[in-house]
């Protein structure tokens, strides 16, 4: 049943979906749409040049050509590179690497139920005997939904829901008690818990491919599980420190001075968010920095190698790259999915990326091989659209930034 939160936040629960495969598929545009190209203009202006047509805010991005980061540059009000915003969605490919790591030391079976690794069991109620694997949860098929009911309560916290319920007219209800995560997933997962609605369940699993940040906030969940530690204590330890990347975490205060400040288009202008914690560790919770996630993408292009550091088995890195099913047809505007990888979407022409939305923020990572040759950018900017429309941004900002730094990256040379 639909209630007040639902209302409020359906809207963003579908264009976070619907974002995070547009930042992604906007990729591609780069192979073969030219937006402007004058070759008087530096990446730099041509950057500035688009940012002031939309009145963007703030934006960081980096060029990466094979085991580099050759070009970085920081544009706006907030243009320090140390600058850390949301990432959203590219959380994922931070849970997809935990998860990896496990199945490497074989600590868990990608082919196994689910069931076996956690204390509850998780069943779709009209495929009883069809188990939930990991392999399903990193590909997005095991048929649970995206935003299961509920999880925008579990996503954000007391203060920020108030603040929406304030200025933006949400009428939120707050739990009383706020559930650990065991709680909320097994309320929201088994058909007699507390939190659990039949919407919460989707599409046949193994079947069907269904996006879905559940799925990955249940990975998190088995991280937990099988490491005996939190799931930000398991990434930081096993991923965050052997990179260096000491601009990223979950909790903004842990970056006073640093944020970048949300902002989504409201009525012709930039509209403030506050600071805000996401708790969804696992699908859209963590912060960086451009800097810092050219690290961890040069790490998945370098066959799990970032200078003298193995986070993962060449072996392993290819296997996440390597296509699950085939998915074609699914792509927008002409542009097509080449299958789905493990936590990795693939896309033709060898382009691989994942995206990422929250509300104020928008996120890319992205890498493609030519030749003997491979180009990876990393894109963040402080304006979203996960509230409200914003089609400057999405349809003509986005798509030609991406062009524009691909079409840098092939230039330059490697370090």
């Amino acid at each position: 049943m639909k209630n007040a939160i639902d209302k409020f936040w359906l809207l963003m629960n579908k264009k976070i979906v619907a974002l995070v495969i547009i930042a992604i598929l906007v990729v591609a545009i780069a192979a073969g749409i030219i937006f402007f190209s004058s070759q008087e203009e530096t990446v730099d202006s041509r950057i500035q040049n688009l940012m002031e047509q939309g009145d963007v805010p703030s934006l960081a991005a980096g060029i990466i050509v094979n085991d580099a980061m050759v070009w970085s540059s920081g544009f706006g009000e907030q243009s320090d590179l140390d600058t850390v915003y949301m990432i959203g969605s590219v959380t994922k490919m931070f849970t997809a690497t935990a998860i990896m790591q496990l199945y490497e030391n074989d600590i868990l079976d990608l082919d196994a139920d689910i069931n076996d690794y956690i204390p509850f069991s998780v069943r779709h109620p009209d495929f009883p005997n069809t188990p939930i694997t990991i392999r399903m949860l990193l590909s997005h098929r095991s048929g649970i939904a995206d935003e299961v009911s509920n999880k925008t309560l579990w996503d954000f916290s007391a203060d920020m829901i108030n603040w929406a319920n304030d200025n933006l007219e949400a009428n939120i209800k707050l739990w009383d008690t706020r559930p650990t995560l065991e709680e909320f997933l097994e309320g929201s997962i088994t058909p007699s818990g507390k939190y659990y609605s039949p919407d919460n369940w989707d599409s046949q699993p193994e079947t069907d491919w269904e996006y879905s940040s559940t799925g990955y906030l249940l990975l998190a969940y088995v991280v937990e599980q099988l490491s005996d530690q939190s799931f930000s204590e398991y990434l930081q330890q096993n991923v965050l420190s052997p990179l260096d990347m000491q601009s990223t975490g979950y909790d903004y205060a842990d970056f006073a001075g640093r944020n970048a400040i949300p902002y989504e288009w409201r009525d012709n202008v930039n509209f403030e968010y506050p600071l805000y914690n996401q708790y969804d560790l696992g699908g859209g919770g963590l912060r960086s920095t451009v800097g810092d996630l050219s690290d961890f993408l040069i790490a998945h292009m370098n066959q799990g190698q970032y200078h003298n550091t193995l986070i993962l088995q060449p072996d392993i890195v290819d296997l996440m790259q390597t296509s699950q099913f085939s998915m074609f047809g699914h792509g927008f505007g002409g542009f097509s999915f080449a299958g789905y990888g493990l936590g990795w979407p693939l896309y033709q022409d060898q382009i691989i990326a994942h995206g990422g939305a929250a509300p104020g923020y928008l996120a890319d990572i992205a890498f493609k091989t030519e030749g003997n040759s491979k180009f990876g950018i990393v894109l963040l900017l402080n304006r979203g659209a996960s509230l409200v429309e914003d089609n400057y941004l999405v349809n003509t900002f986005l798509p030609a930034v991406i062009n524009i730094l691909f079409d840098e990256a092939a230039q330059l040379p490697s370090t």
